[in-house]
């Protein structure tokens, strides 16, 4: 099964052709005049706006931030790494929130200049959750565990905590269901036997009677890489909309560092947007959130390049060309952000000398 998984997420990310939309740069306006609204598609791998520190990605959207800072963004709401891989390799998006796995395989294995130029999560609060029959991580081996696709973040991470346990990456029957939401219904209502999930999508079923957290946010965050995701982009993308790009990083970190510092925005903006999740359930995720904002922009070489090393040191990587962090990140838009903004005094996992 995992030989099968293996090539299954390699023809995924190979999957599109290497086609790239190159749209000329619009013109600044003159100085002291209103900029012009510049225009970037964003491709991300969950169509819902989770309880996670990545939901600035599309809360930037929805309030104001993006338009703030003179960039429209297009939401491209698809299921899964694979997908956006494929619409960012087909030139059908400028950016996508992907995992920096499929990131490094996009660079080593297909030859795509491309680069993580910022990212919207850093240690995120996930873990296991499964029936009660199954008490630990030995447990889930041959058991259905319900993932959003092959080769997607929750199924990478799921396989680097299993193998932390001494238990096989491919030991569960991994089941692609789709998005968080999908997967927490699914166990609740027994049809798997357990998934991985944020600690806020869990919550709202936390007291379902026969499900228990098997890996708690705490284990899982010291199981797996801090860093899992950034938002990548073709180098032409860089040459021709360094402008947008700009604009839109800084969006990021200006919305981040507002909900860091006001988790009370946060769990209001979210009702408003998932009036599914209770005030009591947004309050208490906040507090598993609490240092984990992206408040510089999460483009951290030094936490790259820990979790380059980590998923180099795992079996699926044996064969793929060697890259450094350096060779995939582009922090010159998270610095120009933070000159923008100065220092962030609100310290967590992001903070910056």
């Amino acid at each position: 099964m995992f030989s099968e998984v293996r090539t299954r997420r390699r023809q995924l990310v190979g999957a599109a052709a290497l086609v790239i939309m190159v749209i000329p740069l619009a013109a600044l306006a003159q100085d002291g005049a209103t900029p012009e609204m510049l225009q970037l598609r964003l491709a991300v791998t969950d169509p819902n706006i989770n309880p996670v520190t990545d939901s600035v990605l599309k809360l930037a959207e929805t309030e104001g931030y993006y338009e703030k800072h003179g960039v429209k963004v297009e939401i491209v709401r698809l299921e899964g790494t694979p997908q956006a891989v494929a619409a960012l390799n087909a030139g059908q998006v400028d950016l996508a929130d992907i995992s920096i796995e499929a990131l490094l395989r996009l660079r080593a294995e297909n030859g795509l200049a491309i680069k993580g130029i910022a990212s919207a999560t850093l240690g995120p609060p996930y873990l296991i959750a499964a029936k009660c029959e199954i008490t630990k991580v030995q447990d889930l081996v041959g058991r259905s565990f319900a993932i959003a696709d092959s080769g997607s973040l929750d199924h990478n991470l799921t396989q680097h905590v299993l193998a932390a346990s001494g238990v096989e990456r491919d030991g569960p029957n991994f089941v692609a269901i789709g998005a968080p939401a999908a997967r927490v219904q699914a166990l609740a209502a027994g049809r798997v036997d357990a998934t991985t999930v944020s600690y806020g999508t869990f919550l709202p079923i936390a007291e379902t009677p026969g499900l228990c957290v098997v890996v708690s946010p705490e284990d899982f965050f010291k199981a797996a890489p801090i860093q899992s995701k950034l938002v990548a982009v073709l180098e032409s993308t860089i040459a021709e909309k360094g402008e947008a790009l700009k604009r839109f990083v800084s969006a990021l970190v200006d919305s981040s560092r507002h909900f860091d510092s006001d988790p009370a925005a946060w769990v209001e903006t979210m009702r408003r947007q998932r009036d599914d999740l209770s005030v009591e359930n947004l309050e208490a995720t906040t507090k598993f959130l609490a240092g984990r904002w992206c408040v510089n922009g999460c483009a951290n070489v030094e936490y790259i390049q820990e979790t380059v090393d980590f998923i180099y040191g795992t079996p699926d990587f044996d064969e793929v060309k060697p890259l450094t962090a350096t060779d995939v990140t582009d922090d010159s838009f998270v610095a120009a952000a933070i000159a923008e903004f100065g220092p962030y005094a609100g310290g967590g996992i992001d903070a910056r000398p």
